[in-house]
């Protein structure tokens, strides 16, 4: 394994200058159209405009929880304090209850059925998985 100038792996120097801005503003791009591609998919297997709108709330309520713990994330490490607010901690416990209650509320609404809920739940991973195989598609290859 070569090293670079600084005395570092050629990994940690490249960690140093990778831009996560840009990667988090890839992932909500791809869970978007994540969430359009499943909304698409359901409406054709399911035919029932509840289904598509229990898809489309499911992968809502998935894309705004990651918004609000990457703000939660960026407003975490930024800060220049050593430790952690308490009332951060209460948001994240607040969070998981609030989501939870949403989710039971997407369930409670007529029509909508489990299956097309969970496949618009699992956007942010399709968005993932987009991402991971962009990243590995497009990685220079090693001529050695």
């Amino acid at each position: 394994m070569s090293e670079n100038k600084n005395g570092g792996s050629p990994a940690a120097a490249e960690a140093e200058t990778y831009d996560y801005d840009a990667l988090v503003a890839r992932l909500k791009r791809n869970a978007m159209v994540s969430l359009i591609a499943i909304a698409i998919l359901v409406a054709a297997i399911w035919r029932q405009p509840m289904t598509v709108v229990g898809a489309l709330l499911g992968g809502g309520l998935v894309i705004l929880n990651f918004i609000f713990l990457e703000g939660l994330a960026t407003r975490m490490l930024g800060a220049a304090k050593p430790a952690a607010n308490p009332l951060q901690l209460v948001l994240l416990a607040f969070r998981v209850v609030l989501m939870a209650l949403m989710l039971y509320g997407i369930f409670a609404l007529p029509g909508v059925h489990p299956i097309p809920v969970a496949m618009g739940l699992s956007t942010l991973v399709l968005a993932v998985v987009i991402e991971t195989v962009s990243e590995i598609l497009s990685a220079p290859t090693s001529s050695d």
